[in-house]
């Protein structure tokens, strides 16, 4: 069955389990816009799948009217996706106390809570399977401030938050918009305080976070994840630059299956090198890239000349990590 059809016929299957009274086929085809004999065969595909439609009828309906109803869907096909569960929480917050809201409210405890479902897309499953791992340093959050977050970030509410900047002995308040959270070696917080630019927060910094009680309008034409795809990495800042990176041949295979920045062009050169231009922000995270042993000795800096020298500069703080030690002879008269 095609990805779509399957779609379909699962949409329909919820609907069936969802009705207390049941969908005739006119319902169906409402709900589905297809035509009579469509929704006959997805019925049908329903039973061929293991699932077994029931049929009923209402004292008031007319003696020819069927009714479908469903039981016994696997709990897996009816929890809420990512976007489905921070619908209905926004939509909880624009509702007043009342036996819609109590049903909504107790839909979304019976789901797995957004938290669970915020580094999806960075860490690509790696938590959902048992036989994979995740190597590497990692930071850790706290549960409760990220549904702090969280809540803030779909109710578009400001955040104030007791905040220990690196450079900083001692954390102080301070009252954010918030906009995204990215996720690197850290996880971070990307906010704003009125028409600045946005800042990022790592998110283990963050001592204390409370809701403002005040709430802001996103900015129509600022996108969060057009944002986040300017710069190399993290943060944002610096200068744009226009890079240009040859990889020799030794390493021009595997560079060339990787996605450095959306970006990216390349092009195979004769020798067997990769060239890679890439028009980016966050040099520092770039730099970190290109000093990867995947890469070491096997990559160069073409253009441009900033990104040269910031290497280099890079290059004499890493030597500050090898201390030398001096033998002294010492002669016995």
């Amino acid at each position: 069955m095609a990805y779509s059809k399957l779609a379909v016929s699962l949409k329909l299957a919820t609907d069936l389990q969802s009705s207390s009274l049941g969908l005739t086929i006119e319902e169906m085809m409402v709900r589905t816009e297809r035509s009579r004999k469509t929704v006959e065969r997805m019925l049908n595909g329903l039973y061929e799948l293991g699932l077994k439609p029931k049929t009923s009828s209402l004292e008031g309906d007319h003696h020819l009217t069927k009714r479908w109803r469903l039981d016994g869907l696997p709990s897996a096909l009816l929890a809420l996706n990512l976007k489905e569960r921070s619908a209905i929480e926004r939509h909880l917050q624009t509702l007043p106390d009342s036996v819609e809201k109590q049903a909504l409210t107790k839909i979304l405890a019976d789901q797995k809570p957004l938290s669970q479902h915020l580094a999806i897309d960075q860490e690509m499953l790696i938590d959902r399977e048992a036989h994979i791992g995740k190597v590497g340093p990692k930071s850790r959050v706290d549960d409760s401030l990220v549904a702090i977050l969280e809540s803030a970030l779909k109710g578009f509410e400001e955040l104030n938050l007791l905040y220990r900047a690196v450079s900083r002995p001692k954390a102080t308040w301070r009252t954010v918009r918030p906009l995204g959270m990215l996720f690197a070696r850290f996880g971070y917080l990307v906010a704003s305080t009125g028409d600045r630019s946005p800042v990022t927060y790592r998110l283990d910094l963050i001592e204390r976070a409370e809701l403002a009680g005040t709430y802001f309008e996103a900015k129509p034409n600022w996108n969060f994840k057009d944002w986040a795809a300017e710069s190399f990495g993290v943060f944002h800042g610096d200068e744009l630059l226009e890079v240009k990176l040859r990889f020799n041949k030794v390493a021009a295979q595997r560079a060339e299956t990787i996605q450095f920045h959306p970006s990216q062009l390349t092009q195979k050169s004769k020798d067997g090198s990769l060239i890679v231009w890439l028009k980016c922000q966050g040099h520092r995270e770039l730099i970190h890239e290109l000093c990867h042993p995947d890469w070491l000795g096997n990559v160069t800096i073409e253009e441009p000349e900033s990104l040269k020298v910031e290497y280099q500069s890079y290059l004499s703080m890493l030597k500050k990590a090898v201390t030398r030690t001096t033998s002294f002879s010492v002669g016995v008269s």
